[in-house]
């Protein structure tokens, strides 16, 4: 499994690394052998085509799709200086949940998400201005950019975390996986198959 964890920059765990496997998002089944198109004097009826789905029953299984296809980069980062304030308007401001916190060598320290500010602003004694590292998660589950999808949203699953910092194989941030994004690859490729 391609889980990285890291306490304050520091790295604490190294995974084994899997086999790197790659899939076109649209491979498989594409919507025009999915559904054909009849045409009626009242309009168009789409429905499903019959020999769409045996071709979809017979063909070779495709391969895991990697962490790389459905990250988002760039990712929006805040310093652990920056004060918690600051960190809550970069994520209304972006419409994101989720924030890395990043020492000044460009490494991952902790996360931060809006839930976890607004909560510790209510029942903890902090301000908007303290540091966002005050309040920060640690340590940092994070997966590489060559893991497949099934063990991103295993990890996003197993550790009950919303987003995923993803690296590459410097240990530098390139983009980030959430359970959204997840949701997203499912609704607009249709049925996914994932072989291990």
């Amino acid at each position: 499994m391609s889980l990285i964890v890291f306490d304050m920059g520091r790295r604490v765990e190294t995974p084994v690394t899997s086999p790197r496997r790659r899939i076109s998002p649209l491979s498989g089944i594409s919507r025009t052998d999915a559904v054909e198109q009849q045409n009626d004097h009242d309009g168009e009826l789409l429905t499903y085509s019959q020999q769409g789905q045996q071709e979809h029953d017979e063909h070779s299984p495709q391969a895991v799709a990697l962490t790389s296809d459905i990250m988002i980069q760039p990712v929006i980062t805040v310093e652990s200086s920056a004060s918690i304030g600051h960190a809550y308007s970069l994520i209304r401001q972006h419409g994101i949940h989720h924030l890395p916190v990043m020492d000044t060598d460009h490494r991952v320290l902790a996360m931060v998400s809006d839930r976890l500010i607004l909560r510790s602003l209510v029942e903890n004694n902090v301000r908007n201005e303290d540091p966002v590292i005050r309040i920060a998660a640690r340590p940092v589950y994070c997966t590489e950019e060559d893991a497949d999808i099934r063990q991103t949203a295993r990890l996003l699953c197993e550790y009950h975390i919303g987003a995923l910092p993803v690296l590459n194989d410097k240990e530098q941030l390139v983009g980030i996986v959430t359970g959204s994004d997840l949701l997203h690859v499912i609704s607009d490729y249709g049925p996914l198959e994932l072989w291990a």
